[in-house]
C-alpha cells in the first residue's frame, strides 16, 4: 500500500447538494469516487478505497444493505464506513451502528467535524493495514511468512473447490544450508535466502500466486489453477532464475555465495474427500526425494 498517496473516499450519495458539499469539504485532500446508487457503489468498490461515506436512503435500496455486504466481505470488513444522513432519529442511528457503521454524521455537514473524522479513520486504517502487512511478512526476505502462506492456501483451496480447478504447490529448500553458514558466515547465508526470495518474486507473478518463507531455508510457492505439469514448469524456471542470478553476481564481481536448490512439486484438485495437509504432504515427499537425489537444483514431482 502506498501510504503517501491521497486517500481515496467512496461516496455513496444520490443528493447533488450533498455530493457538492462533500466535494467542497474533502476534495482538496482526498480523491473522491462518487456513486449515486448501491449498484454503482458495488461496481466502484476496490481494495484501494480508504473510507466509505454512505447515505442511508438510496434510490435502489438502503445503505445498510451495502454496509452489511462490506462487513461480510473478507476484503472490506475493516474499511471505515461513516453513515451520512439528515435523520437524527435514535432508531436510525442505532441501526447504523448495529450494522457495523464506524460513525454517524448528520446533514448538513459541519466541515471541521467531518474533516477530522475522515482524517482520523483513514489514519487508523492505514496504520492497521501496515501492522497487518508486517504480521504476514518475513522481515529478512520481504516476502510472505508461514502465516500468510497458511491463510492463502486455505483461501485458494476453498476457491478451487468451488470452481472445480486445481492448486499447485512448490516447496523449496537450499541445499546444505548449514554448510553455507559454517563456511561463509551467517551474513552470507542470509544473502542466499534473500537472493532466492528475489528470484521467486520474478518467477511467480501471476494474480493469486503467493511466495513465502516458511522458516529457516524452507520456502513455498502457491499456484492457483496450476496442474502438475504447469507447476513443474514454473519450478524449473525458478531453478534457472537462481542460476542466472548467481552467474550475474559472478560476472559483475558482486558478493557471490554459490548455492543450489531442492524443489518438490505437487498439484491436486480439491474435493470433499481431500484437504490442504494432503497437498503439503505430497509436495514435501517429492522435496525429500529431490534431496535424496542430491539436490543441485533438482525438481521432483510425485511419480
Amino acid at each position: 500500500m502506498e501510504v503517501n498517496r491521497a486517500p481515496i473516499v467512496l461516496i455513496v450519495e444520490d443528493d447533488p447538494v450533498g455530493i457538492a458539499s462533500l466535494a467542497g469539504i474533502l476534495g482538496d485532500a482526498c480523491e473522491l469516487v462518487i456513486s449515486q446508487s448501491l449498484a454503482e457503489a458495488r461496481r466502484l468498490l476496490s481494495e484501494e478505497i480508504d473510507i466509505v461515506l454512505l447515505d442511508l436512503y438510496l434510490p435502489d435500496g438502503s445503505g445498510l444493505d451495502f454496509l452489511n455486504e462490506l462487513r461480510a466481505s473478507e476484503l472490506y470488513a475493516y474499511v471505515p464506513a461513516i453513515c451520512i444522513s439528515a435523520s437524527d432519529k435514535i432508531q436510525d442511528i442505532e441501526e447504523a451502528f448495529r450494522h457495523g457503521a464506524t460513525d454517524y454524521v448528520l446533514k448538513p455537514f459541519n466541515k471541521t467535524i467531518l474533516s477530522a473524522k475522515v482524517s482520523t479513520f483513514i489514519d487508523l486504517k492505514r496504520k492497521t493495514d501496515m501492522l497487518a502487512a508486517a504480521a504476514l511478512t518475513d522481515p529478512l526476505t520481504g516476502i510472505g511468512n508461514r502465516r500468510l502462506f497458511n491463510q492463502q492456501l486455505d483461501l485458494e483451496w476453498r476457491r478451487a473447490r468451488r470452481q472445480d480447478c486445481s492448486v499447485g504447490l512448490v516447496l523449496i529448500d537450499l541445499d546444505h544450508f548449514k554448510k553455507i553458514n559454517d563456511q561463509y558466515g551467517h551474513a552470507q547465508g542470509d544473502l542466499c535466502l534473500q537472493k532466492l526470495a528475489t528470484a521467486m518474486n520474478t518467477c511467480f507473478v501471476r494474480a493469486g500466486e503467493v511466495v513465502a518463507r516458511l522458516g529457516g531455508d524452507e520456502f513455498a510457492a502457491l499456484i492457483p489453477g496450476a496442474d502438475l505439469r504447469n507447476t513443474i514448469t514454473v519450478a524449473n524456471n525458478l531453478a534457472h532464475a537462481v542460476q542466472t542470478e548467481l552467474q550475474n553476481c559472478l560476472n559483475f564481481a558482486k558478493t557471490y555465495t554459490p548455492f543450489t536448490l531442492s524443489i518438490g512439486c505437487a498439484a491436486t484438485q480439491p474435493s470433499s474427500h481431500s484437504n490442504t495437509a494432503e497437498l503439503i504432504a505430497a509436495a514435501d515427499k517429492s522435496l525429500y526425494e529431490a534431496k535424496e537425489d542430491g539436490g543441485r537444483n533438482c525438481v521432483r514431482p510425485l511419480p
